[in-house]
């Protein structure tokens, strides 16, 4: 028995010794992964937003998330309720213009506009976070998709989603009536809970292969206090580091990018991935491929670092890594992602 319990007392010390090194190589530093690249989050205690890394009070990461497509044309801004995305992205649309999509894993409290139309790789991002899509029209080739791969959608072209679309009566005639559609998020939300499966499936990822720390700019090593995303000649945003807030903020055209007519949409990250793209119509209509492997770059606390990314298929989520292979690690907050053909029209400027 004594030989017994000297045993017990000698395995306790040694998991001690080990939970100990665990608590101390997290912190402070990206945390460890485990053998599939999803992140073992020693960052924070209990349940975080899993696209933000944020500490919640209730573990909500089973649930699918929305994402909604923003209108970025000059007359559609300020946009309405992008401080609560947990992601924004922006890609090129037709017209050498840009579009953004937000990601967002509860809607049913906000107001979110002003919404536009569906477009194919757009589609193909919505897939990546198992997500219920909110959108206003479609391209011919966006529709065939979401039905092709059973998105979960809903299109105010076909009067989805009731009551939860408002046009914006200080914007009806004073702008072109497109720019004016925004959705209720609560309206949305019951759509959404009477129409689909608002759980992920047993097994999914629900970390979307996203790792968080709060040292996340000790892998970064260049300035990137201020820097603009050229898409092509014409188009481009330029991301400012504010170092107080520890932030970055989005100007386009020389303009802050807003959530309404002064509230900041802070982002602790930007990621830019270096994705081709051509135009395939008479239309303008753009293709790009989002599956398979590239380059890219991540930006946060001031500073960047050339990144890789992967992604299977549609259906899978976006790993970033260092150029060594290391799993990137995100800061916690949130995140713009840019995608840009930085090896055709595109460009950074440092």
């Amino acid at each position: 028995m004594k030989r017994l319990l000297s045993i017990l007392l000698t395995v306790c010390c040694v998991c001690l010794l080990f939970t100990g090194c665990s608590k101390t190589e997290g912190n402070g530093k990206a945390p460890s992964v485990d053998t599939n690249g999803l992140a073992v989050n020693e960052v924070v205690s209990g349940p975080i937003n899993p696209l933000t890394g944020e500490t919640v009070e209730a573990d909500a990461s089973s649930a699918r998330p929305y994402c909604v497509m923003i209108n970025n044309h000059p007359s559609a801004r300020p946009c309405k309720g992008l401080a609560n995305a947990g992601i924004v992205y922006e890609a090129l649309v037709e017209g050498d213009i840009t579009r953004m999509m937000a990601v967002f894993t509860d809607i049913s409290e906000i107001d979110v506009g002003y919404i536009r139309s569906a477009r194919p790789y757009y589609v193909s991002l919505v897939q990546a976070y198992d997500a219920i899509y909110v959108h206003c029209g479609h391209s011919k080739q966006a529709r065939s998709d979401i039905k092709q791969y059973g998105v979960s959608d809903i299109d105010a072209t076909f009067g989805e989603g009731g009551s939860a679309w408002i046009r914006d009566k200080d914007r009806v005639g004073r702008v072109s009536y497109e720019h004016t559609l925004y959705a209720k998020g609560d309206k949305i939300a019951e759509y959404a809970e009477k129409h689909f499966d608002t759980e992920h499936a047993e097994g999914y990822d629900t970390k979307y292969g996203l790792i968080f720390s709060h040292d996340a700019a000790s892998q970064c090593d260049k300035e990137s206090k201020e820097f603009t995303i050229k898409y092509i000649s014409s188009t481009s945003t330029t991301m400012k580091y504010d170092a107080e807030r520890k932030c970055y903020n989005a100007y386009i055209s020389d303009k802050e990018y807003t959530d309404g007519n002064d509230t900041h949409i802070d982002f602790a990250n930007v990621i830019i991935l270096n994705v081709s793209n051509k135009v395939v119509d008479n239309k303008g209509h753009r293709e790009m491929n989002l599956v398979g492997s590239g380059t890219g770059f991540f930006c946060t606390g001031g500073k960047y670092v050339e990144i890789n990314w992967e992604r299977a298929d549609r259906n899978d989520s976006f790993h970033y890594t260092l150029t060594d292979g290391t799993p990137l690690a995100l800061g916690v907050g949130k995140t713009f992602i840019s995608i840009a053909p930085l090896d055709g029209s595109g460009s950074v400027t440092w």
